[in-house]
């Protein structure tokens, strides 16, 4: 059994015990909506072909339109030997676009490209290992 997740007064939330398993805090968000996401970071509708509500590609256009702008930075998480607990590259990247958004203040967006997803579902997957 669970205990319930809440928010205290200075805006934190408490921890789970006992912690729950990867699965189980995926199925528990909701993702947001790629339209909005995709308002929320200046691109225009006709940039955007939606694959239903959470999936899209972006047209190569914005490239010509935003051409005039900074470019902004890349960073690559290669190569990396994971822990015993199975921490590794998606971990790492997603904990430094947490770090980048919280105390840095930077607009922040994570690919995946070929997420390790077999262990998760008890098998080795194709970008396992």
């Amino acid at each position: 059994m669970f205990h319930e997740a809440t928010q205290s007064d200075e805006g934190l939330y408490e921890r789970l015990f006992p912690v729950p398993n990867d699965i189980t805090i995926a199925r528990s968000q909701q993702p947001k909506d790629i339209s909005i996401l995709a308002e929320e970071i200046g691109l225009i509708s006709n940039e955007v072909s939606l694959y239903g509500n959470k999936k899209a590609k972006i047209s190569l256009s914005v490239k010509d339109r935003l051409k005039d702008r900074q470019d902004g930075k890349y960073v690559v998480v290669a190569g990396i030997t994971p822990t015993p607990l199975g921490e590794g590259k998606t971990t790492t990247l997603i904990g430094l676009v947490q770090a980048l958004c919280a105390h840095k203040s930077r607009n922040t967006i994570a690919c995946l490209r070929q997420p390790s997803q077999g262990p998760t579902f008890g098998i080795k997957g194709g970008a396992a290992g």
